[in-house]
């Protein structure tokens, strides 16, 4: 165990097991599965709330009522089928049909450590010493990722949520448990982050304690979708579209348990500059974020462009495709959810901002005082919650 994890707390210490798990980008994930779906013949729209539902004079729901949050024009949109997966804010959408909240929102917060300070070659799970909760330090694009925490969120739900400093008291518990050669102390921690997960409220004292199993609720002719876990989202997804089959009877079938074909690891590699053709692991990489639009991305490569970002595993020109082709509306949106790097540099990347400011201006045409509220607004959202509290 020593071998496989330096640094490791030896104290105590009687053995140990492997084993394998997958690893993901969430906001990739989510971007993929979007963009499959519009590439299939959906329609995907940004920054446009639901602000109520359309209701027939029996009261079954039709369709919603948007709001375009750029322009301020709003829309209606008539359906045969409403499905609300909206994850932490599915009650607030179900008070629409006036039903009452059945969700306990739940924070998970994690701190992030750069891959010299808390180096690691593989993931390591241990239970926590104050609560024999698991917890997981793992190497991550390029940096070190330790978490996470499980406390009661409040109703409120924030885009951005913040973690409080008795999660950071916990999370250097335990990491002072496991590795306390390593002596790590809030200063060591480059950034933070935290999300909010739904769960189905049953009254446990303790957090942990509640279910994890997603559940369906047919209310006013509104299907809710909710709980559940990111590794269950395609499960989910199946389950509501079974639910929902009924009431499409005109929508041609789908066979909707036949599994989605993978996208090859070469997908794109015979449009990719020479340098990447010599580097396997970095187009396999690719061909696992991009999907279908792996090819066209490569074809667009700016040469000058294939070097990482800082120490993280992000390219330059992927940031110039997010900017180009993945609906950036926001700095922060490009930064935080196209290519993740607030989370990965120091600072969310401040010494890269005259860089990072020359390929978002010339992608999405902004001029200079547009960017300057943009890299403005993006600091404060950093500074709030991506960074520890002061």
């Amino acid at each position: 165990m020593r071998e496989l994890c330096p640094g490791i707390n030896g104290r105590g210490l009687l053995g140990g097991y492997r084993y394998f798990d997958a690893q993901t980008d969430d906001a990739r994930l989510v971007l993929r599965v979007i963009r499959e779906a519009v590439r299939a013949g959906g329609v995907a729209l940004n920054y446009a709330p639901v602000e109520s539902l359309l209701r027939k004079n029996s009261g079954a729901v039709c369709g919603v009522a948007l709001r375009d949050q750029t322009t301020g024009r709003t829309a209606e949109a008539q359906a045969s089928v409403v499905i609300n997966a909206t994850g932490a804010w599915a009650d607030s959408v179900r008070a629409y049909v006036s039903r009452p909240p059945r969700l306990r929102l739940l924070r998970g917060s994690h701190l992030i450590f750069s891959a010299r300070r808390l180096a690691l070659r593989r993931a390591i799970t241990f239970m926590h010493p104050l609560d024999w909760r698991p917890v997981f330090a793992l190497p991550w694009e390029g940096i070190t990722l330790f978490g996470t925490t499980d406390v009661g969120h409040g109703q409120f739900v924030e885009t951005d949520p913040v973690m409080s400093e008795d999660e950071i008291e916990y999370l250097l518990t335990a990491l002072h448990y496991a590795f306390p050669a390593l002596e790590l102390n809030p200063a060591d921690a480059q950034g933070a982050f935290s999300g909010v997960r739904a769960v189905v409220g049953t009254g446990q004292s303790n957090p942990s304690k509640e279910s994890r199993e997603h559940v369906l609720w047919r209310e006013a002719g509104l299907l809710t979708v909710t709980g559940g876990k990111l590794t269950t989202f395609r499960l989910m997804a199946h389950n509501a579209l079974r639910a929902v089959r009924a009431h499409l009877p005109h929508h041609p079938a789908l066979d909707i348990d036949q599994k989605t074909p993978g996208i090859p690891p070469d997908v794109g590699s015979q449009d990719a500059p020479s340098r990447l053709r010599d580097d396997p692991a970095t187009l396999l990489r690719l061909a696992g974020r991009y999907g279908a639009d792996a090819s066209t991305m490569m074809a667009a490569i700016h040469s000058d462009e294939l070097e990482s970002i800082g120490d993280s595993t992000a390219l330059w020109t992927e940031l110039r495709w997010a900017a180009r082709a993945e609906g950036v509306v926001h700095l922060e949106d490009l930064l935080l959810r196209r290519v993740r790097l607030g989370l990965l540099l120091p600072q969310g990347g401040r010494a890269h901002m005259a860089r990072i400011r020359a390929i978002a201006q010339s992608e999405l045409g902004w001029d200079d005082e547009r960017w300057a509220t943009e890299a403005e607004a993006y600091a404060r959202v950093w500074a709030r919650s991506y960074s520890l509290p002061t």
